[in-house]
């Protein structure tokens, strides 16, 4: 391996380039606002000024569709992340502060990596204390203990399995209640829309 700078600054290998791939042997000379000071930057004849240039030899990658991040089934179906409820902090160091709770299985802690993060609260683990689940083919909310260290409180009883929410539970996070408002319900869902009531 033969390593070259040209003119415009780029390193490239000789032993696989006759020229810079980066400026494809094209030189521009740009001044700046009249200034005798400039340099010279490489732009392909093809190109727009102001494009990156990509090494010759270099192909896009054509199918962009799997991005790494796994989307939730509802989200797909919807197009977009519906918000099915809230956590509403009633009492504790987060209290006055609510959180929503999206189609899918919902991740509590301190992290801001987590869905549900209550920042204020350092009886709560940073990751995973808990998940707040929402099951759209049978509209229910369902609170899964994690990896937390704290015994996690739903309706002053522990909670060691999933166990099915109703409206206005309260649930206790480390020093923090909250209290459980569905938006998803009988009378709403994102499939069927409002139920009028008879």
């Amino acid at each position: 391996m033969a390593i070259q700078e040209c003119a415009n600054g780029h390193l490239y290998d000789t032993d696989q380039h006759a020229s810079c791939p980066y400026c494809q042997g094209n030189a521009t000379r740009i001044n700046f606002e009249g200034s005798s000071v400039g340099r010279t930057v490489g732009i392909a004849p093809e190109a727009e000024v102001g494009a990156t240039m990509a090494p010759v030899g270099y192909t896009r990658q054509q199918d962009r569709s799997d991005t790494g991040k796994t989307v939730g089934a509802f989200q797909k179906k919807l197009s977009f992340e519906p918000v099915v409820g809230w956590l509403v902090c009633f009492d504790g160091p987060e209290k006055g502060k609510d959180y929503r709770i999206y189609g899918r299985n919902n991740t509590v802690g301190r992290s801001e990596k987590m869905d549900i993060c209550i920042k204020g609260d350092p009886t709560i683990s940073r990751e995973n204390h808990a998940r707040l689940a929402y099951d759209e083919k049978h509209n229910a909310f369902h609170l899964i203990p994690a990896e937390s260290t704290n015994t996690i409180y739903l309706n002053e009883e522990p909670v060691y399995v999933p166990t099915k929410l109703n409206e206005y539970d309260v649930i206790e996070f480390g020093d923090c209640k909250l209290v459980f408002v569905p938006f998803c319900n009988e009378r709403f869902t994102w499939q069927t829309g409002f139920k009028q009531e008879q």
